[in-house]
């Protein structure tokens, strides 16, 4: 039989908005300071007042985080902060609320701040189709301060007087439907989600299906971290029991059948002129969240979640793929192999940082020169063999070059091969360094075709 719920709301908006700190206002926690960077990197369920409370990302990777939740929720909050005005997650969610016929209010943030301009809010809203009460519509706004809950009780009336001219309902007798908004994989207790309830009721010892068996739940907590025997609709649980971490944005039900799919991670794209890299990070939300936003130079041969281990390096080292983790900690036997296999690891904790990592180094990478420091210059003057060498003669032009220097041949302005002493010499004795205004002699490691005015460049690659 169904009756109503308790309305799902989303709140959505640009990064730094507000969207965490008025969250974080309504249950008195200390969410938005704990953030790394001030970023809410995950997205949060819990209730507040009567409300299930989703919090996405704002920052542009997490738009599929964002699309997400929306499908999810009865009715939505859109932050603005009156300082920064319509920004490009703000157009972004609202073009999402609107296409889905999703009720929502707009609330102007940070209205504490001094010399704030509302009217040229309203006016940049009414740009992306959003026109609010008093400027031409009928979207609710509301003008409050996240910080010092100034218009937050006028919000929650709000809410509460839109849930009830139309409440959501569900059946808690019915079939269980609830929605994957974060999965991992826990290093002691094994595979969890964070669920949202759509429909039926959710309890200890329940099997769960997608489109087939994924196991049958162990332990239920709540929000707070309340153990608890079952959890009706629109309550957000973590769940534990399953025998796979399941896709963010899958539906888990009490009896298989076909499921619906809101968003998967996308699978590894695969073309030429790439970086290979194995991506790792916390949840499967934040995996998802990183491939959606990666240059297409950028190719995810392995990806995963939970921590760094030994079976990654042994996956990164035969192709000295770099990997890449995101909230995630490297095991102590897995650092010790990767120095020992050579590879390269960087974790971040802010996705932007993670973006910009790997940016670089696909410059690197594919475009070395541009990340090159010159150390020295030497110009080809003769070249003579003398038993079975083939030697060159040098003058240094400029700088210094050492035996071990990373080198181009350059012929005519063109890098003809990159190249490698065998050995260096003055008269008859061997060098391991030259400077600038000195001769030597050169024999190149392997078949090097080198000609009289040819250049040799010494260099090596900033980090």
């Amino acid at each position: 039989m169904l009756t109503n719920r308790p309305p799902i709301v989303v709140i959505l908006g640009h990064v730094d908005h507000g969207k965490t700190t008025l969250l974080d206002f309504l249950r008195k926690s200390n969410i938005a300071s704990g953030e790394v960077g001030g970023i809410t990197q995950s997205t949060r369920a819990f209730q507040v007042g009567g409300c299930t409370f989703i919090d996405t990302p704002g920052h542009a990777a997490f738009s599929k985080m964002r699309m997400r939740g929306n499908n999810l929720a009865d009715l939505a909050i859109l932050i603005v902060a009156g300082d920064d005005g319509v920004m490009p997650q703000t157009a972004e969610s609202a073009k999402l609320l609107l296409a889905n016929n999703t009720p929502f209010i707009v609330a102007i943030n940070k209205t504490d701040l001094p010399g704030l301009n509302i009217q040229k809010i309203y006016t940049q809203l009414s740009e992306i189709g959003v026109l609010v009460e008093g400027f031409g519509g009928t979207i609710p706004v509301v003008s409050i301060s996240a910080k010092t809950g100034t218009g937050v009780p006028e919000l929650l009336d709000m809410l509460n007087l839109i849930s009830d001219m139309n409440p959501p309902q569900a059946d808690p007798d019915g079939i269980l439907e609830a929605v994957v908004l974060e999965s991992r994989l826990d290093p002691k207790r094994g595979a969890m989600a964070i669920v949202v309830i759509k429909n039926g009721t959710l309890s200890k010892g329940t099997s769960l299906f997608t489109n087939h068996g994924v196991g049958k739940i162990k332990a239920i907590y709540a929000t707070t971290g309340e153990l608890l025997d079952s959890a009706s609709p629109s309550i957000p649980v973590e769940i534990f029991g399953l025998s796979e971490v399941v896709a963010v944005g899958k539906i888990i039900s009490s009896q298989p059948s076909s499921q619906t799919v809101l968003a998967d991670v996308p699978k590894n794209k695969n073309i030429n002129g790439v970086v290979r890299v194995i991506l790792k990070a916390d949840v499967l939300g934040s995996l998802e969240a990183i491939i959606a936003s990666l240059d297409p130079q950028i190719e995810v041969a392995l990806s995963g979640t939970g921590d760094i281990s030994e079976s990654d390096i042994l996956s990164a080292a035969p192709q000295n793929m770099p990997i890449i983790g995101f909230n995630v900690r490297i095991s102590s036997s897995a650092g010790k192999l990767a120095d020992t296999e050579k590879v390269k690891i960087k974790t971040f904790e802010i996705i932007y940082e993670l973006l910009d990592y790997l940016k670089v180094l696909v410059q690197k990478t594919l475009n070395p020169r541009a990340h090159e420091k010159i150390l020295g210059e030497a110009e080809i003057t003769a070249e003579f063999n003398m038993n079975s060498d083939h030697i060159a003669g040098c003058k240094c032009l400029t700088g210094q070059i050492n035996k071990t220097n990373q080198l181009h041949l350059v012929r005519n302005g063109e890098i003809i091969q990159d190249i490698k002493f065998r050995t260096m010499k003055s008269g008859k004795s061997d060098l391991n360094l030259i400077k600038a205004d000195n001769e030597f002699g050169a024999v190149f490691s392997g078949a090097v075709d080198f000609r009289i005015n040819d250049r040799i460049i010494a260099f090596t690659i900033d980090d």
